[in-house]
Protein backbone atom coordinates (compact mmCIF):
# COMPACT_ATOMS: atom_id res chain seq x y z
CA UNK A 1 0.00 0.00 0.00
CA UNK A 2 1.28 3.74 -0.34
CA UNK A 3 0.89 6.35 2.01
CA UNK A 4 -2.32 8.59 1.68
CA UNK A 5 -1.10 11.57 3.29
CA UNK A 6 1.19 12.83 0.56
CA UNK A 7 1.67 16.82 0.11
CA UNK A 8 -0.85 16.65 -2.27
CA UNK A 9 -3.79 15.83 -0.23
CA UNK A 10 -2.93 17.55 2.83
CA UNK A 11 -5.02 20.40 4.05
CA UNK A 12 -4.18 23.74 4.43
CA UNK A 13 -3.39 24.05 8.27
CA UNK A 14 -5.90 20.94 8.63
CA UNK A 15 -9.12 22.64 7.46
CA UNK A 16 -11.87 22.77 8.72
CA UNK A 17 -13.37 22.32 5.63
CA UNK A 18 -17.29 22.18 5.11
CA UNK A 19 -18.67 18.25 3.81
CA UNK A 20 -21.47 16.08 3.74
CA UNK A 21 -21.03 13.25 5.25
CA UNK A 22 -23.20 10.21 6.10
CA UNK A 23 -22.29 9.75 9.91
CA UNK A 24 -21.93 5.91 9.89
CA UNK A 25 -21.04 6.05 13.62
CA UNK A 26 -24.33 6.69 14.31
CA UNK A 27 -25.71 3.14 13.06
CA UNK A 28 -24.90 0.27 15.30
CA UNK A 29 -24.55 -2.79 12.82
CA UNK A 30 -21.97 -0.82 10.97
CA UNK A 31 -20.06 0.03 14.55
CA UNK A 32 -19.92 -3.75 15.02
CA UNK A 33 -18.93 -4.39 11.42
CA UNK A 34 -16.46 -2.27 11.41
CA UNK A 35 -15.22 -3.35 14.64
CA UNK A 36 -14.76 -7.42 13.36
CA UNK A 37 -11.69 -5.36 11.46
CA UNK A 38 -10.13 -3.69 14.17
CA UNK A 39 -7.93 -6.67 15.50
CA UNK A 40 -6.46 -7.50 12.47
CA UNK A 41 -6.08 -3.70 10.93
CA UNK A 42 -4.12 -2.37 14.65
CA UNK A 43 -1.91 -5.03 13.55
CA UNK A 44 -0.29 -2.85 11.32
CA UNK A 45 0.48 -0.10 13.98
CA UNK A 46 1.61 3.01 12.54
CA UNK A 47 1.63 2.32 8.97
CA UNK A 48 -2.05 2.07 9.31
CA UNK A 49 -4.41 5.03 10.65
CA UNK A 50 -7.24 2.90 11.95
CA UNK A 51 -10.74 5.10 12.48
CA UNK A 52 -12.00 5.31 15.82
CA UNK A 53 -15.29 3.97 15.69
CA UNK A 54 -16.69 7.62 16.57
CA UNK A 55 -15.02 8.81 13.17
CA UNK A 56 -16.72 6.63 10.65
CA UNK A 57 -18.45 7.95 7.84
CA UNK A 58 -18.95 7.86 4.35
CA UNK A 59 -18.40 11.40 2.55
CA UNK A 60 -21.20 12.67 0.13
CA UNK A 61 -18.98 15.77 -1.36
CA UNK A 62 -16.93 18.24 0.17
CA UNK A 63 -15.30 21.82 -0.21
CA UNK A 64 -11.74 21.41 -0.15
CA UNK A 65 -11.49 25.51 1.04
CA UNK A 66 -12.32 27.45 3.95
CA UNK A 67 -15.26 29.85 3.33
CA UNK A 68 -16.59 32.20 6.04
CA UNK A 69 -19.78 32.53 8.13
CA UNK A 70 -21.93 33.87 5.49
CA UNK A 71 -21.34 31.05 2.70
CA UNK A 72 -22.15 28.49 5.26
CA UNK A 73 -25.59 29.80 6.43
CA UNK A 74 -26.19 30.05 2.60
CA UNK A 75 -24.97 26.16 2.14
CA UNK A 76 -27.14 25.34 5.16
CA UNK A 77 -30.18 26.61 3.26
CA UNK A 78 -28.71 25.16 -0.19
CA UNK A 79 -28.35 22.01 1.25
CA UNK A 80 -31.96 21.71 2.65
CA UNK A 81 -33.60 22.88 -0.42
CA UNK A 82 -31.82 20.85 -2.51
CA UNK A 83 -31.94 17.52 -0.16
CA UNK A 84 -36.32 18.53 0.30
CA UNK A 85 -38.38 15.28 -1.06
CA UNK A 86 -35.75 13.05 -1.16
CA UNK A 87 -36.37 9.89 0.65
CA UNK A 88 -34.55 7.64 2.61
CA UNK A 89 -33.08 4.18 0.79
CA UNK A 90 -31.37 1.33 1.82
CA UNK A 91 -27.61 0.24 0.89
CA UNK A 92 -25.49 -2.87 1.96
CA UNK A 93 -22.27 -2.31 3.73
CA UNK A 94 -19.25 -4.69 2.77
CA UNK A 95 -17.36 -6.06 1.07
CA UNK A 96 -13.85 -4.51 2.72
CA UNK A 97 -10.67 -4.13 0.46
CA UNK A 98 -7.39 -2.88 0.53
CA UNK A 99 -7.12 -0.20 -2.35
CA UNK A 100 -3.95 1.76 -3.19
CA UNK A 101 -3.92 4.18 -0.15
CA UNK A 102 -7.15 2.91 2.44
CA UNK A 103 -8.59 0.30 3.29
CA UNK A 104 -12.20 1.00 2.13
CA UNK A 105 -15.90 -1.11 2.52
CA UNK A 106 -18.24 -0.91 -1.27
CA UNK A 107 -22.00 0.58 -0.38
CA UNK A 108 -24.09 -0.84 -2.77
CA UNK A 109 -26.77 -0.18 -4.40
CA UNK A 110 -24.93 2.88 -5.42
CA UNK A 111 -28.08 4.79 -7.10
CA UNK A 112 -29.19 6.60 -3.80
CA UNK A 113 -25.58 8.13 -2.80
CA UNK A 114 -25.04 8.87 -6.23
CA UNK A 115 -28.30 11.08 -5.95
CA UNK A 116 -26.78 12.33 -2.83
CA UNK A 117 -23.97 13.19 -4.42
CA UNK A 118 -25.59 15.32 -6.87
CA UNK A 119 -27.78 17.04 -4.80
CA UNK A 120 -24.73 18.15 -2.26
CA UNK A 121 -22.74 19.52 -5.37
CA UNK A 122 -25.75 21.50 -6.67
CA UNK A 123 -26.27 22.63 -3.12
CA UNK A 124 -22.42 23.84 -2.97
CA UNK A 125 -22.54 25.26 -6.14
CA UNK A 126 -25.35 27.42 -5.92
CA UNK A 127 -22.50 29.94 -3.33
CA UNK A 128 -20.94 32.39 -4.73
CA UNK A 129 -17.17 31.69 -3.49
CA UNK A 130 -17.42 28.27 -3.42
CA UNK A 131 -14.98 25.82 -5.80
CA UNK A 132 -15.28 21.76 -6.50
CA UNK A 133 -13.23 19.56 -7.85
CA UNK A 134 -14.33 18.19 -11.09
CA UNK A 135 -16.78 15.34 -10.48
CA UNK A 136 -15.92 11.67 -10.81
CA UNK A 137 -17.04 10.28 -14.16
CA UNK A 138 -18.44 7.79 -12.02
CA UNK A 139 -19.49 8.59 -8.03
CA UNK A 140 -17.55 6.43 -6.14
CA UNK A 141 -20.18 5.11 -2.85
CA UNK A 142 -17.58 3.74 -0.01
CA UNK A 143 -16.68 4.27 3.39
CA UNK A 144 -13.16 4.26 5.01
CA UNK A 145 -11.96 1.85 8.02
CA UNK A 146 -7.86 2.71 7.64
CA UNK A 147 -5.42 5.18 5.88
CA UNK A 148 -2.37 3.90 4.83
CA UNK A 149 0.16 6.14 6.53
CA UNK A 150 3.20 4.86 5.21
CA UNK A 151 4.24 2.26 2.17
CA UNK A 152 3.94 -1.04 2.96
CA UNK A 153 3.95 -4.45 1.25
CA UNK A 154 -0.17 -4.95 1.56
CA UNK A 155 -0.05 -8.95 -0.27
CA UNK A 156 -0.35 -10.36 3.91
CA UNK A 157 -3.24 -7.56 4.68
CA UNK A 158 -5.18 -8.50 1.43
CA UNK A 159 -5.13 -12.19 2.47
CA UNK A 160 -6.00 -11.48 5.61
CA UNK A 161 -9.03 -9.69 5.05
CA UNK A 162 -10.17 -12.01 2.05
CA UNK A 163 -10.01 -14.94 5.17
CA UNK A 164 -12.44 -12.60 7.80
CA UNK A 165 -15.18 -11.84 5.45
CA UNK A 166 -17.44 -10.61 8.23
CA UNK A 167 -21.55 -11.00 7.07
CA UNK A 168 -21.93 -7.71 5.14
CA UNK A 169 -24.74 -5.20 6.79
CA UNK A 170 -28.18 -3.67 5.75
CA UNK A 171 -28.51 0.11 6.79
CA UNK A 172 -31.28 2.93 5.87
CA UNK A 173 -29.79 6.18 5.42
CA UNK A 174 -32.01 8.30 6.40
CA UNK A 175 -30.49 11.78 7.33
CA UNK A 176 -27.13 13.73 6.41
CA UNK A 177 -24.60 15.63 7.87
CA UNK A 178 -23.27 19.34 6.98
CA UNK A 179 -19.85 19.34 8.95
CA UNK A 180 -16.73 21.27 9.29
CA UNK A 181 -13.86 18.50 8.73
CA UNK A 182 -10.70 18.84 10.09
CA UNK A 183 -8.12 16.49 8.41
CA UNK A 184 -5.33 14.89 11.09
CA UNK A 185 -2.26 13.37 8.98
CA UNK A 186 -0.50 13.10 12.24
CA UNK A 187 -3.19 10.86 13.48
CA UNK A 188 -4.45 9.63 9.87
CA UNK A 189 -8.04 10.14 9.81
CA UNK A 190 -10.14 13.08 9.62
CA UNK A 191 -12.76 14.57 12.78
CA UNK A 192 -15.39 16.97 12.33
CA UNK A 193 -18.54 19.13 14.03
CA UNK A 194 -21.82 19.02 13.02
CA UNK A 195 -23.33 21.80 11.45
CA UNK A 196 -26.77 20.89 10.67
CA UNK A 197 -28.85 17.80 9.96
CA UNK A 198 -30.84 16.80 7.47
CA UNK A 199 -33.26 14.19 7.37
CA UNK A 200 -34.73 12.68 4.93
CA UNK A 201 -38.49 12.17 3.38
CA UNK A 202 -39.27 15.47 4.90
CA UNK A 203 -41.12 17.75 2.37
CA UNK A 204 -40.81 21.18 2.93
CA UNK A 205 -43.16 23.89 4.60
CA UNK A 206 -45.32 25.51 1.86
CA UNK A 207 -46.61 29.29 3.09
CA UNK A 208 -49.56 29.53 2.19
CA UNK A 209 -51.33 33.24 0.81
CA UNK A 210 -52.69 35.46 3.02
CA UNK A 211 -56.49 35.79 3.13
Amino acid sequence: MENFFVPKKIWKDGGPFPHVLILLSEYPEFREYARAHHELLAEYGEKLGVIPQEWLHSTVQGVHHAIDEDQRDMLRVAVREELAGMNPFQVQLGPVWPGVTAVTVAVYPEDGMAELNGRARMAMERVPGITLRAPELRFWAHSTLAYARRNFPGRKLNRALRALRPPRVDITISRVHLVTQYQHPDLGYYTWKVVEEFQLGQVPAVLSDPV
